[in-house]
């Protein structure tokens, strides 16, 4: 899996977790939920399939949050994403 590709599914997978968007996580913290959501999504296909639901039933709120886990998986992990 190349590198933009792990930032992705990073991403998505931090987009449908239960974190408050706007919260400041830790990098340990961060890759335990990554990790738990692409377990509970069945997958990062699983993961961006729910971030998919989400711009269409509320894209306003999915702008804000995308942004957000973009900033925190760059902060903890690189990426440009």
């Amino acid at each position: 899996m190349s590198a933009t590709m792990l930032t992705v599914a990073r991403t998505d997978a931090l987009f449908v977790s239960a974190l408050a968007t706007g919260s400041r996580p830790g990098r340990e913290q961060v890759d335990a939920v990554v990790r738990a959501m692409v377990r509970s999504c069945h997958g990062s296909r699983g993961c961006a399939a729910e971030v998919a639901a989400t711009y269409g039933e509320v894209p306003e709120y999915a702008i804000r949050r995308m942004a957000w886990a973009r900033r925190v998986i760059r902060a903890h992990f690189g990426g440009t994403r």
